[in-house]
């Protein structure tokens, strides 16, 4: 089996990457962990809603009908790096858990694996594996599609972006570089060129 971590810096298209290469892999035989989704649901169990809570007094003005306002939470994680510490410190142990666990589990019946795991860098994410994918734009590509495509001011766009480590020490650290800067077209090709340097290891 093969372990290939996907990450990269924000707006860059981790996710839409990942999705490409799981569908020009052959079927059936690719499965796929995405870290932001497994917080997502992290963030719905009572347990972790009443951990951030105890975080400090101010986290009880982030919930709203017992659920997580995503906004005013957002706004505070990049506003505030030592309360992003801290809540990391809650859900990065859950996260890496369940990882750990899917990879475990896909032993048995898939010949790849693809792990999302956008901070896999910055909190030096203990993920076992073969290969680090980057996906990666230039800071003008983010900043525009953090505002366009996720509605979000200038100002918090550059604190998300600043908040990671630099895409060029990504593209360093990583084994194979997708340039996510241009059209669909671009990277699709790019995808397929992937998706056939893993075929030889399938058969």
């Amino acid at each position: 089996m093969i372990v290939i971590a996907v990450t990269g810096g924000v707006a860059c298209g981790k996710s839409t990457a990942a999705l490409k290469l799981r569908e020009a892999l052959p079927s059936g035989r690719v499965r796929s962990f995405d870290a932001d989704f497994a917080v997502k649901q992290l963030m719905e169990e009572q347990a972790v809603l009443e951990a951030i809570q105890n975080i400090d007094g101010k986290s009880l003005e982030h919930l709203a009908n017992g659920e997580i306002d995503k906004e005013k939470l957002r706004k505070r994680v990049f506003d505030n790096s030592e309360y992003r510490e801290r809540l990391e410190d809650v859900l990065h142990p859950l996260v890496l858990d369940q990882a750990s666990q899917f990879c475990d589990h896909s032993r048995s019946v898939a010949d790849v694996v693809l792990m999302e795991i956008p901070l896999l860098y910055e909190v030096e994410f203990p993920l076992a594996r073969d290969l680090d994918l980057v996906v990666a734009a230039s800071g003008k590509t983010q900043r525009t599609r953090l505002q366009n495509e996720r509605q979000l001011d200038r100002e918090l766009a550059d604190s998300i972006i600043a908040s990671q480590l630099p895409v060029e020490e990504k593209i360093d650290r990583g084994d194979i570089v997708v340039w996510n800067d241009g059209s669909r077209e671009v990277l699709d090709n790019q995808i397929q060129n992937i998706a056939a340097r893993c075929l030889p290891f399938l058969n």
